[in-house]
């Protein structure tokens, strides 16, 4: 009887990078089992083998982009100043997805929003391998002794692995805006942190989103100025840091404005 077929990590990165690629110049529902292995070079059944299915897979292609992206935050080096960390952090942001725009536009899908609502969800109490821990494995890498990928075939594998990596990219952002409001250089109180940091996050994916389907200069044209896409990102980067360090609203949570005696930034 002949052995079965085995798929090495070379397989599962093509894999992996294909679907990212089928996802942003096709459309997610163009992303099926033949298609991929047709694009791949590869056949179904590594699909399968590597991943146990396609929503494993969509969940594991999340899970990488998210890591990388974290990757790329975490090597921006460290500054004392959150102001210009904070800016640095926008600009390790942005570059990354210009640079990798498939696999940035692959994050932003159902299996983000599937990962964020099972991570809430009470562990089954039962016995066996439905009760043990969670774990993450979707970096999982082969070493001399094992040269091979394992089988993953548990779609709650990946998506923890994706609620974990989108943590760990929002994480260097809300060290920052931490710092930032116990310093004073960032107005507001310790337990908007993380709200701030999600709306840091929400204007930077607004930003790249349109600058990766390439419409921004296109648009910024169309209002009749001569500003281009980085001139843009510069610009709404320093309104959102202005807005941060002004506080934008009073105490009584009127708009900070001339009119009402506050300073703005």
């Amino acid at each position: 009887m002949p052995r079965p077929r085995r798929y090495d990590a070379a397989v599962r990165n093509r894999l992996l990078q294909d679907a990212a690629l089928i996802s942003a110049t096709e459309g997610p529902s163009a992303l099926s089992a033949r298609r991929l292995a047709t694009q791949s070079g590869t056949t179904t059944a590594a699909i399968y083998t590597l991943f146990g299915g396609m929503n494993s897979l969509r969940a594991a292609l999340t899970a990488q982009a998210l890591s990388d992206l974290k990757d790329a935050l975490n090597a921006v080096p460290a500054n004392t100043d959150p102001v210009q960390q904070l800016f640095n952090l926008s600009s390790a942001y942005r570059d990354w997805a210009v640079e990798h725009p498939h696999e940035y536009r692959s994050v932003f899908n159902d299996a983000l929003g599937k990962a964020v609502r099972h991570s809430s969800e009470p562990p089954r109490a039962t016995n066996g391998p439905a009760s043990r821990p969670r774990q993450n494995v979707f970096m999982a890498q082969p070493t001399e002794a094992n040269s091979e990928f394992v089988a993953f075939t548990t779609p709650g594998v990946y998506l923890d692995s994706v609620h974990e990596a989108w943590h760990a990219v929002l994480e260097p952002i809300h060290t920052v805006i931490e710092a930032g409001l116990e310093s004073g250089a960032f107005r507001g109180t310790p337990d908007q942190a993380g709200p701030l940091t999600l709306a840091v996050v929400s204007l930077l994916h607004g930003g790249v989103s349109l600058e990766v389907i390439a419409v921004l200069d296109t648009t910024l044209s169309g209002f009749g100025t001569s500003m281009t896409t980085p001139g843009f990102f510069e610009l709404a980067t320093q309104r959102l840091v202005a807005g941060l360090v002004s506080g934008g609203f009073t105490d009584s949570g009127a708009p900070v404005s001339a009119g009402n005696g506050s300073n703005t930034q």
